[in-house]
């Protein structure tokens, strides 16, 4: 008994067709799950190579893709494209290579370009000796960059729903199964069988590399799919960018610069690990939300009036043109009143008699004519001076100068400013009064009503409203909906504060002259003070160096 047991011990075996067909099942299943899964279709292409390949018992497997590959057109002779097959992987356990991004033709040169070409699958015997009606050629180029032999191939195409051709499943020398029980390893060991152990693909491989191929084909498909999805609303937001900066020139590149900064901000907050932002985290859906809403923050500019938009000092060019005239005039005025007195008067005394010194009188009166003009030059000085943008109320003391135009007015009994120029003129910051101001701010809702009429994915859906709550202020006295504190997600207090950094610091807004990112850190910590910015955030900002991301970005060169 002892004897027969060590004969049976010795026995070749192999699977039986059920467990055979319930391991291609499992394998199947395993695939299908990670189609489900896995968002790298990298990841799932390598999975169904390495399960072909134990399945059908492949000493090697190689996917190809179809690739579109730009070539000379020769002036319009050829297409400027021609599609080409390249390898996504070829995983070979006896030489333990892989070689991927080689490209080949699609042509009857090649098994794999012979399939992608006629969709048609191919199985053979040996390689080195094809029937002489075969359709195709073996290319020996693999075998003699390795010193591998390849004899028997099962290639399959991978074809969409839609019967195109989008690759081949290409296995390379099936090696038999047999095993002695009492070996430790498994029937589908990782090292090879010898070279006279080769046999030629089943049918069932062939049924089986197809299934394996379908799934290919759904996940290369949903690769598409998704990144087609993803190239569709980048070149939107990128339209969507160039729109905005050709309705307001002067503002280019803002857009991209608050994107950088807000992303490089949110990553430095993610980096956090002590304090209120030790939970706080963004995915990478998230991270790419964020930087569509910092790109998109201003798109509903598209909506405000040109002239508005574009206001670069608080009385318009032509305003101030007449305030200026007007100021000549009376100088004019002014010195025709004294020439005319003054001829009068010598006039009277020549009469009388009593001309005595006509040089004093014409003295007299143009140093009277001198000093009105001067009077009437620092009028306009401060005009000009009070007619630029101020960044906050307490750079300019507008007021002041306000008093002294209207005494000087009094004193000179003219009409200097009227009442609307005098309040243009009197805006404490920027340029635009109560309601331009209203009318520029009525961006932010556009904003929200465009951006929300599209159809966001899933992980996009919060672009809208991040975009709205850009302007809100923790005490509630932003804009539009006068949100406080903890109603303004985190992403929307970040971009926030690179928004008015990069407005601080821009060096191409007609409006107003840029500052320092020293002086913008100074500006953002007395809003902070003033309890309308997050300043946790901004020492974040601030000690991060996150502003220096809008620096490089600028000049190309990182800068202090």
């Amino acid at each position: 008994m002892g004897k027969n047991s060590k004969r049976e011990d010795t026995k070749l075996t192999h699977p039986t067709i059920k467990e055979h067909r319930d391991r291609d099942l499992y394998s199947l299943l395993d695939v299908g799950r990670a189609l489900s899964s896995e968002h790298e279709t990298d990841k799932i292409l390598d999975m169904i190579v390495q399960k072909a390949i134990e399945n059908t018992l492949a000493d090697g497997g190689s996917i190809y893709l179809t690739e579109r590959i730009r070539q000379d057109s020769m002036g319009g002779a050829r297409p400027a494209h021609k599609r080409m097959l390249r390898f996504h992987k070829a995983s070979n356990k006896s030489t333990k290579s892989q070689l991927v991004n080689r490209l080949m033709e699609i042509d009857n040169q090649s098994i794999a370009g012979y399939v992608a070409l006629t969709g048609n699958a191919v199985k053979i015997d040996d390689c080195y000796n094809l029937p002489e009606d075969t359709p195709f050629t073996f290319n020996k180029e693999f075998d003699n960059d390795t010193g591998y032999r390849t004899q028997s191939v099962l290639a399959v195409p991978i074809r969409t729903n839609k019967g195109q051709i989008i690759g081949v499943v290409q296995l390379v020398n099936k090696l038999k199964a047999y095993r002695r029980k009492s070996d430790t390893v498994s029937f589908f060991p990782d090292s090879p069988a010898p070279k006279d152990q080769i046999i030629t693909f089943s049918d069932y491989d062939g049924q089986l590399m197809q299934a394996f191929a379908s799934h290919a084909a759904v996940a290369l498909e949903n690769a598409k799919l998704t990144n087609d999805i993803a190239r569709l609303f980048e070149s939107f937001v990128k339209a969507s960018v160039t729109a905005i900066e050709a309705r307001d020139p002067s503002t280019s590149g803002h857009s991209d610069r608050v994107a950088i900064l807000t992303t490089t901000f949110a990553e430095r907050v993610d980096a956090v690990r002590v304090g209120d932002f030790a939970d706080i985290r963004f995915s990478t859906e998230q991270m790419r939300e964020l930087r569509y809403a910092a790109l998109l923050h201003d798109f509903g500019k598209i909506g405000v009036r040109e002239n508005i938009l574009l206001k670069a000092k608080k009385l318009f060019p032509h305003e101030l043109e007449t305030v200026l005239l007007r100021l000549e005039t009376l100088k004019s005025k002014n010195e025709a009143r004294m020439w005319r007195e003054t001829c009068e008067l010598m006039t009277q005394l020549f009469t009388q008699g009593n001309l005595k010194s006509p040089q004093t009188n014409l003295g007299q009166t143009l140093w009277q004519i001198d000093s009105f003009n001067k009077q009437l030059d620092n009028i306009r000085q401060g005009i000009v001076k009070a007619n630029e943008s101020q960044i906050l109320d307490k750079d300019f003391d507008i007021a002041k100068l306000m008093n002294w135009i209207d005494k000087m007015g009094e004193a000179l009994n003219q009409v200097v400013l009227t009442t609307e120029e005098r309040k243009r003129l009197s805006i404490a910051r920027g340029t635009l009064g109560e309601e331009e101001r209203r009318e520029i701010e009525s961006h932010v809702i556009h904003t929200y009503e465009f951006l929300s009429q599209i159809a966001w994915t899933e992980d996009l859906s919060g672009v809208a409203d991040i975009a709205h709550a850009h302007h809100e202020k923790l005490d509630g006295s932003g804009y539009p909906r006068g949100l406080k504190a903890d109603m303004i997600p985190i992403q929307a207090r970040m971009m926030a504060i690179s928004d008015i950094y990069d407005a601080l610091t821009a060096m191409d807004r007609p409006y107003k002259k840029s500052v320092t990112p020293q002086r913008a850190i100074e500006i953002l910590n007395l809003e902070a003070n003033a309890g309308k910015l997050d300043s946790k955030l901004i020492k974040i900002f601030s000690e991060a160096k996150v502003y220096e991301a809008a620096n490089t970005h600028r000049t190309g060169k990182k800068t202090a």
